[in-house]
């Protein structure tokens, strides 16, 4: 028999739910209840840990967030329950994000308490819900929550923004704790895997089906967490969709790292959440200039496996170049508008001396290729949104469904024409959209060296220009905004107080904690430790 909590600010709510079902004949006992957090917590030290808590979300004082988030620190091994209402959405994917994977949604329906019941019986008779299986799990992912989801961030930035420089994406790796994929060696694959919902899923509310995608996402992640070097991203315009970036070495237990993985990950997810999935690997790559090359064909990869004709064994090698060189001179030509220019490029990458020879592969490599081009310079000018960006994002599907280079041609030719567009839009207004584009490109890249010149010749300014109309769109110098960027980047890190101060520092954009802690200051006027131990004072007190 396995002992239950129940934790609801509304008697009533507890009363219904204790009188829903036989507990004892599904195998558990409601053991104690709780009309608050911080009551619930209390009981917690005094009683005999109960095997499972089911926590309303939203309770006065201290709401099922925090509740949940102390739970998981002092007492790894109880399994929680979040129990919330439509309403309570946003708390309850909160509470998915913390590692919660079971919920109830108010009124609790008989048939989804006892189905929840069952899975969770089977679930603690196999040791998943153990007190010490989940100490060890505790004590293998201490780590920076916030860092994490700075990694993830930047990766996702790699492959759909534009490069600073390739040294400075290797500084910003390391800083990111990613330092084994700055080597000149380096050997690597990406593996994209797809949720397929079922089509009863289609007419469950909005609310359901993200809770579902974010324990997809939570399963991928965890399951990369058992893996050495596969490091996890997703985009939030798909979240039916996660990205793995997986570092290969020389060793024979490397041999089909990334097949092994993208199976073991579907498996878990049709044993777990009981849904298919489409995964495509892309084709090895070597060094980071050719990281966006790798990324260019795991879509390709992906587009064909959802049709069933995965195509794994192409040599990158063997793929029409698309060099630097290449990439910067059409770059050029569309931030200078020089719309002819970009047409006559796009006609030479389409239609060189070898063209006859090509294969459906290799015109579709050159789509995908050219399509993350444009996504990065469409993001790099967006002045009211994003929506060009997602709208190229996310046409990778359509493009690799057409097998025309004709087609491919004049597809990207309209997508080009509209970026153009985009640029030219900075070009009016007084220089309002031109300082908001600049200011979006700040808070997207703050962890760079950026600096007055640097940013002027990213966007073809003088650099007396921009700083007049900085100051005069935004109210303080363009230096003074990238520092309060940092300084607000960094307060979530000192909240969650794991990381030391010195390595927050460099995580945000800070040559050293004196630097760091100056700058601080002047926007908080506190210095980063003073912060940290008034909010940890404040959080113990609450």
């Amino acid at each position: 028999m396995y002992g239950v909590m129940l934790v609801d600010d509304e008697k009533s709510v507890r009363s219904s739910i204790k009188s829903k079902i036989d507990w004892k004949a599904a195998g558990f006992e409601i053991v104690s209840e709780a009309g608050s957090a911080s009551e619930a917590l209390k009981l917690l030290k005094r009683k005999p840990l109960p095997q499972v808590i089911i926590s309303d979300m939203r309770m006065p004082q201290m709401d099922g967030i925090e509740f949940i988030r102390i739970c998981k620190e002092k007492y790894p091994g109880l399994r929680t329950v979040a129990l919330s209402g439509y309403s309570d959405f946003e708390d309850l994917r909160e509470a998915v994000r913390l590692g919660v994977k079971d919920y109830l949604l108010k009124p609790v329906a008989r048939d989804e308490l006892n189905a929840l019941l069952a899975k969770l019986a089977i679930d603690l008779r196999e040791g998943q819900g153990s007190a010490q299986s989940s100490r060890l799990k505790a004590k293998t992912a201490v780590r920076s929550e916030q860092l994490w989801l700075l990694q993830e961030d930047y990766l996702l930035q790699l492959v759909k923004g534009e490069w600073y420089s390739t040294g400075a994406v290797r500084e910003r790796l390391a800083q990111l704790g990613l330092a084994s994929l700055t080597g000149n060696d380096l050997r690597a694959q990406f593996v994209a895997v797809e949720m397929h919902l079922p089509p009863v899923w289609l007419t469950e509310r909005q609310e359901r089906r993200e809770l579902l995608y974010q324990g997809f996402q939570s399963l991928c992640r965890e399951t990369a967490a058992r893996w050495k070097g596969i490091y996890p991203f997703s985009d939030f315009g798909n979240p039916a969709m996660m990205y793995f970036l997986v570092s290969l070495k020389k060793e024979t237990a490397e041999e089909n790292k990334t097949v092994r993985f993208s199976q073991e990950l579907q498996k878990a997810s049709g044993a777990e959440l009981m849904l298919d999935s489409a995964a495509g690997v892309g084709m090895e790559f070597k060094g980071l200039k050719n990281l966006k090359n790798g990324f260019a064909s795991v879509l390709w990869n992906w587009s064909r496996s959802r049709e069933g004709d995965g195509d794994n064994e192409t040599d990158l090698q063997t793929l029409p170049a698309f060099s630097p060189s290449t990439e910067r001179k059409l770059t050029n030509s569309i931030e200078l508008c020089e719309r002819q220019a970009v047409r006559e490029q796009l006609v030479g990458i389409f239609t060189s001396k070898d063209v006859e020879e090509r294969s459906a592969t290799e015109y579709n490599f050159l789509a995908l290729r050219i399509q993350l081009l444009l996504v990065a310079l469409a993001g790099k000018y967006a002045s009211t949104g994003s929506s060009l960006q997602n709208y190229l994002w996310n046409g990778q599907l359509l493009l690799s469904s057409h097998r025309s280079g004709e087609w491919l041609l004049e597809a990207l030719s309209e997508r080009a024409q509209k970026v153009i567009e985009e640029v030219e839009k900075t070009e009016g207004w007084n220089g309002v959209l031109l300082v908001e584009v600049v200011r979006k490109y700040v808070e997207a890249n703050y962890g760079y060296g950026l600096s007055l010149p640097i940013l002027a010749n990213k966007y073809h300014l003088n650099e007396a220009d921009l700083s007049r109309l900085f100051k005069q769109h935004v109210g303080s110098s363009l230096s003074d905004y990238v520092s309060g960027v940092r300084a607000a980047k960094a307060e979530p890190f000192l909240q969650e107080n794991i990381l030391k101060l010195s390595d927050i520092a460099v995580a945000v954009g800070y040559a050293g904690t004196d630097e760091f802690s100056a700058a601080f200051k002047k926007h908080y006027d506190k210095t980063p430790k003073e912060y940290r131990e008034r909010y940890s004072k404040m959080r113990s007190e609450a």
